[in-house]
C-alpha cells in the first residue's frame, strides 16, 4: 500500500510539474493572421477668390488728369492683392482693362456707359517696376503693384470724354 500510495504522489508531482510548464510558456497552439489594411482619407480646401483693392491715384508728371496723347501723361493706379485663403496661394498674373459696354464706349466705375467716350483710346497696363510674378502669398498675404492709365491721340474728336471718370478693372490670378 505504501507503494500505491508513493505512486500517487509521484504521479500528482508528475502531473503537477506538467501543468506548471504548460502554462509557464509550454506549448501553445495558434494561427498567424493574414495581412490587412485600411483606407483612410484626408481632406483637402480649395482656392479662394483674391481681394483687389485699388488707392488713392498719383501722376507721372505735372498733370492730374488725362488728355489725347499728352508727354508724361499716365496716371498710376495702385493696388493691393490680399490672399483671402487659409493657405498657401500663388498670383501668376494681373491683367487691367478699361471696360467698354456693347457699344466700345469706355463705363464708369459704377458700371454707366461713358457715351462717344470709346474705351479702345484707353491703355491700362501693369506697371515694368512691379515685382514679377507669379508670388507665392501666405494666407493674409499681399501683393501691391500699380496700373498706368493712359490716354491715346486719335486723331479725332475725343470730346465725349472730357471729365469723365473711365473705369479701370484689375484681375489677379
Amino acid at each position: 500500500m505504501f507503494r500505491k500510495l508513493l505512486k500517487k504522489k509521484r504521479f500528482a508531482v508528475g502531473a503537477a510539474i506538467a501543468l506548471l510548464i504548460a502554462t509557464a510558456g509550454g506549448a501553445y497552439a495558434y494561427f498567424t493572421g493574414g495581412s490587412s489594411s485600411a483606407t483612410g482619407s484626408g481632406t483637402v480646401g480649395a482656392s479662394t477668390t483674391w481681394g483687389v483693392a485699388t488707392g488713392t491715384p498719383s501722376w507721372s508728371g505735372s498733370l492730374t488728369a488725362l488728355y489725347p496723347g499728352a508727354s508724361g501723361d499716365t496716371e498710376y493706379i495702385p493696388f493691393t492683392v490680399t490672399n483671402n485663403g487659409k493657405g498657401h496661394q500663388a498670383v501668376t498674373a494681373i491683367t487691367a482693362t478699361v471696360p467698354a459696354d456693347s457699344n466700345g464706349y469706355a463705363e464708369t466705375a459704377s458700371g454707366a456707359s461713358i457715351t462717344g467716350c470709346l474705351a479702345s483710346w484707353f491703355t491700362a497696363t501693369v506697371d515694368s517696376s512691379d515685382a514679377s510674378l507669379p508670388a507665392d502669398l501666405a494666407p493674409a498675404g499681399t501683393y501691391t503693384g500699380k496700373i498706368d492709365l493712359t490716354m491715346q491721340d486719335v486723331n479725332s474728336s475725343q470730346n465725349s470724354c472730357q471729365s469723365a471718370s473711365p473705369a479701370v478693372t484689375i484681375t489677379a490670378s
